[in-house]
């Protein structure tokens, strides 16, 4: 019985050594990045294309897409030879301005996108492939200006979102590279409130009733920016 235990015990040290010399072997192919960039999104969000259409005429043309700036910066870490895990953050903007009989009307709108990110690698001298997605809590927010009133109102939403892309990285020099990238965005970010609970909302002519403003979304852009390996 004590040979049978004894033998039992030298297995486990030797199992985490095996798991060691495994994570060791790992560890020398991972690899990390650092990125950056900019581009454009073209995107439809019935919710803001009819509030914006609404309260600034001529503005846009409702359930339509329309393209709006995108920033983004973020990390990949190559956990295995293959694979990459990281974070990504992007950043949607856009301002638009309309006027009726009794004024002005401006609007600015953005989305704030931190996500996780996985990708799968395919490597070849002077030049990577990355595809593979990101998911994240991810949050919308509006300002409006009005002739009718001299004060700045506020709303944000929040809610989850998701993103399918594909990029090209092009060797400059030894760590530096130049990406290309397209990419795929899904925002359910919900309704749009003040701090106060208050729904921003616009009136529907064809049923005579305040509709709430959401800042769902669904786009496709291109993007390019400048990756460092380390």
């Amino acid at each position: 019985m004590f040979r049978r235990t004894n033998r039992g015990n030298a297995i486990i040290p030797l199992m985490f050594a095996m798991v060691f010399v495994s994570l060791g072997t790992a560890t020398a192919q991972q690899r990390f990045s650092a990125y950056g960039g900019m581009g454009v999104v073209y995107y439809r969000a019935d919710g803001l294309s009819n509030y914006l259409n609404y309260a600034a005429p001529g503005s846009i043309v409702p359930n339509s897409f329309t393209s709006a700036i995108r920033f983004f910066i973020g990390g990949d870490y190559a956990v295995t030879h293959n694979w990459a895990i990281g974070i990504d953050y992007g950043y949607i903007t856009k301002s638009v301005s309309g006027s009726n009989s009794i004024g002005s009307q401006q609007i600015n709108m953005s989305y704030s996108l931190p996500s996780l990110a996985i990708r799968r690698i395919f490597m070849e001298k002077g030049y990577s492939i990355r595809l593979g997605g990101e998911f994240g809590y991810h949050f919308g927010s509006v300002s409006t200006s009005s002739p009718y009133s001299s004060q700045t109102q506020d709303y944000s939403a929040a809610g989850a979102g998701v993103k399918l892309n594909g990029s090209v990285d092009t060797q400059l020099d030894k760590r530096l590279y130049v990406r290309i990238a397209v990419e795929g965005d899904a925002e359910f970010i919900g309704d749009l409130k003040a701090k106060d609970g208050t729904k921003l909302a616009y009136l529907d002519y064809n049923s005579n009733a305040f509709v709430p403003v959401n800042m769902d979304l669904l786009g496709v852009g291109v993007s390019f920016g400048l990756v460092y390996y380390f």
